[in-house]
């Protein structure tokens, strides 16, 4: 048996403060409408979903039947390095790997040379110490040949810009010097849909058990959560369409009885991620 929801409300309000400034003028005025509570009487269901979408993915979600469709597949992230140089002094090379969530990042990685080691030997021992990293390995897998230090990312998500791989002399001579690496595959995290706690989402609630189709929706919020900056997403059902940008709020909501005018219960509600990764949490109740 499903949960039955109860108590529900919806929240909105905009105001500010303005403070005359004219000569002659005091005291503060209240523009706009304060925190306004609407009670949602005959709402009975209520459902918080986390969208993940990147690289114009979208995430189709049924009314009828709550159960997300999914489109666009993750790509893995690969960063290329570039050997050059014969050794011309034995010491240790020093290699910087930089990522977003590499722990200790940016690691300092020495590695033994030997005199007369060309660019693809040393490359090979590069290799070698970056895969005894844990906090490298972890995330990604170490690969290349001859002279290229490659590294892919394990799982599929969103691209890393700050992934790189930075080659120099450290008590060796002979490394040219290549501070930066090379983007060569950019990651896309894939398009997803799963409750807040993280389980894979296809109409149940958070005890499992099936949700009951959408006959009349009386509130939805999708809140943009995460993502970079130039994240947009499109948000659209039959009679409904807003674009949502990183930070933004939009809300619907309606406390007379009726249905939402612009959501019916065989709708699509199709959320389309614009220019790049972002998380949108969406809020459902409905009856």
């Amino acid at each position: 048996m499903a949960i039955t929801a109860n108590s529900a409300r919806a929240y909105h309000g905009l105001q500010a403060n303005a403070e005359p400034t004219s000569e002659g003028t005091t005291g503060t005025l209240t523009i706009g409408q304060g925190s306004t509570v609407t009670t949602l009487a005959n709402a009975t269901e209520a459902i918080v979903l986390a969208v993940e979408v990147d690289s114009t993915y979208n995430v189709t979600i049924p009314l009828d039947t709550l159960i997300p469709v999914l489109t666009g597949a993750g790509v893995n992230q690969v960063e290329t390095a570039t050997a050059a140089g014969t050794i011309t002094a034995s010491g240790n090379a020093t290699v910087i790997v930089t990522g977003d969530d590499i722990t200790g990042s940016p690691l300092t990685v020495s590695v033994a040379v030997l005199n007369a080691d060309t660019a693809s030997a040393w490359a090979q021992k590069v290799r070698t110490a970056l895969g005894a990293v844990s906090a490298i390995t972890s995330l990604y897998t170490v690969g290349g040949s001859t002279t290229a230090i490659t590294l892919t990312r394990i799982l599929d998500r969103y691209n890393d810009p700050t992934l790189n791989i930075s080659l120099a002399n450290g008590t060796c001579t002979g490394i040219t010097t290549a501070a930066t690496s090379v983007g060569t595959t950019a990651g896309i995290n894939p398009a997803k849909c799963y409750r807040l706690s993280g389980t894979t989402f296809a109409g149940e609630n958070f005890e499992g058990a099936d949700l009951p189709a959408v006959t009349s929706c009386y509130g939805i919020q999708i809140r943009a959560d995460s993502g970079v900056p130039a994240n947009m997403f499109s948000v659209a059902a039959s009679y409904y369409e807003d674009r949502i940008n990183a930070g933004e709020v939009a809300s619907k909501s309606i406390g007379n009885g009726d249905n939402l005018a612009s959501f019916g219960s065989t709708d699509d509600l199709i959320i389309t991620g614009l220019g790049a990764y972002g998380k949108a949490i969406i809020t459902l109740i409905y009856a």
